[in-house]
């Protein structure tokens, strides 16, 4: 074990085999982020045909949509203790198949009742997806490129977003009477399947084997990572720490700051206005006079700018830093909504004097395109990377699911009222979202303190030093 040991202190991870099944136990687990993303992402196709088939007024259409989001903070909130006391991967199992079961249940549905009931069970399970998924990248992760494989679970998430929006054309149909939708929902069915056979192929997470008193276990699965050398490390905070964690820990000075940074962060991702435009993009399109398949094809492309633009924050996120990435976001993101905001009013100027407004509404579809794109590479991966990594060891599945239990209510308040603000006036919603950029980005740049290349391990002392 010395041996060994001494081989992997240099560079931890380094190894050809250890990066590729780094990767690969790193992409499986990120399977849950696919889920989250398709399952987030399907509805946007739906929409159009469920209100018009189930007769919902822009209140009740909020409401069903956005009980997925409650389902999911519950979802995030509540997961906490059993990956605390059976461990991270038998947790990611149960959760896979309770997705296979929804999905099924959904696709199904014979009324509006029982669709946004099964909505908030699939909420449930991507909540608790939220949680598990970087919390497992995080914990197997080397340091110095713990952002970039963090930041992989991101891309799966975007990656079932674009394929939530081919499955959304390639089933959509102008008969606004068709069922169309329930072959949406339905196709979630095979990416939860796969995703529940290939988690029987992966390790526990070494930290909580660790925690569990596994060390033999724990030492095996560091091994096959490259990273035995954190094995010590491991030990020590946790004898630290040696109880599980409670929630009254987090009340303790430093670990209170750092789960108000966390919860900010939540609210923030949220409020930046993500799901006010990603899950009402075709209500966004109608209202800029794009025609249904028209907005169902633009869709796509939308899909395709989220995923490949999320290439960028995994070949950034651990050189430029997570505050850089933070303060660019909210400031990028701020000048686009305005611009919407501009690009809205000029359509209802245009409308007003019966003029076209094509090239209007082209304005509006590349402007979309830039949000997203901005999203993509920041605030979208990022948030996600830092609340996996801020938090101590004994308390991080506790801290982490209040966190996106936070970031959840928010989605789902966002995902409420947006039917009822772009109903009101596309041209205020979108300056009360950029305007919330403005002051995402001044508390970014008090609040936040930069974790590029700080261990797990460090984080306790990273808080202490925040006191």
């Amino acid at each position: 074990m010395t041996q060994h040991t001494r081989v992997d202190q240099g560079e931890e991870g380094t190894g050809r085999g250890h990066r590729i099944y780094l990767l690969t136990i790193s992409l499986i687990a990120a399977m849950g982020g696919l889920m989250f993303g398709f399952d987030l992402g399907i509805i946007t196709g739906v929409i159009p045909y469920i209100k018009h088939q189930l007769g919902l007024s822009s209140l009740l259409l909020g409401w069903v949509v956005a009980i997925f989001k409650l389902g999911c903070m519950f979802g995030a909130f509540g997961i906490s203790r059993y990956a605390d006391k059976y461990g991270r991967k038998k947790t990611m199992l149960a959760n896979a198949f309770l997705l296979i079961i929804s999905s099924v249940g959904a696709s199904l549905s014979p009324n509006a009742m029982m669709l946004a009931t099964w909505r908030f069970i699939q909420g449930l399970s991507v909540g608790a997806a939220s949680v598990l998924s970087p919390m497992y990248i995080a914990e197997i992760a080397p340091a110095k490129s713990r952002g970039k494989y963090v930041s992989l679970n991101q891309l799966t998430i975007i990656l079932g977003i674009l394929l939530a929006t081919v499955s959304g054309y390639v089933f959509g149909d102008k008969n606004i009477e068709s069922h169309a939708w329930r072959l949406m929902l339905g196709s979630a069915f095979a990416p939860a399947v796969l995703f529940f056979v290939c988690l029987f192929f992966i390790p526990e997470s070494p930290r909580w084997l660790v925690k569990d008193g596994c060390d033999e276990e724990a030492l095996r699965v560091l091994g096959r990572i490259g990273t035995s050398c954190q094995f010590g490390e491991i030990k020590r905070t946790l004898a630290e720490n040696h109880r599980h964690g409670h929630y009254r820990d987090l009340l303790a000075p430093g670990l209170f700051t750092a789960l108000m940074v966390g919860v900010g962060l939540a609210i923030l991702q949220q409020f930046s206005g993500c799901n006010n435009v990603t899950t009402y993009i075709q209500v966004i399109f109608e209202k800029a006079k794009i025609e249904l398949t028209d907005g169902l094809f633009k869709g796509m492309f939308v899909g395709l700018v989220f995923f490949f633009f999320t290439f960028l924050a995994i070949a950034t996120i651990d050189r430029l830093g997570r505050k850089k990435l933070m303060l660019i976001g909210t400031a990028l993101m701020g000048v686009i909504l305005f611009a919407l905001a501009w690009a809205f009013s000029h359509i209802g100027q245009l409308e007003l004097a019966h003029q076209d407004t094509v090239m209007a509404g082209r304005i509006v579809f590349v402007l979309v395109l830039a949000y997203i794109a901005t999203f993509a590479f920041t605030l979208g991966p990022v948030t996600w990377v830092l609340l996996s990594e801020i938090y101590p060891n004994f308390i991080r599945e506790k801290a982490l699911s209040i966190a996106s239990c936070t970031l959840w209510t928010a989605t789902f308040l966002v995902v409420l009222v947006t039917p009822y603000l772009l109903n009101l006036s596309p041209v205020f919603n979108f300056v009360l979202f950029g305007s919330m950029n403005v002051v995402g980005f001044f508390l970014v740049l008090k609040w936040l303190p930069e974790t590029k290349g700080r261990s797990l391990e460090d984080m306790d002392s990273l808080w202490i030093k925040q006191k």
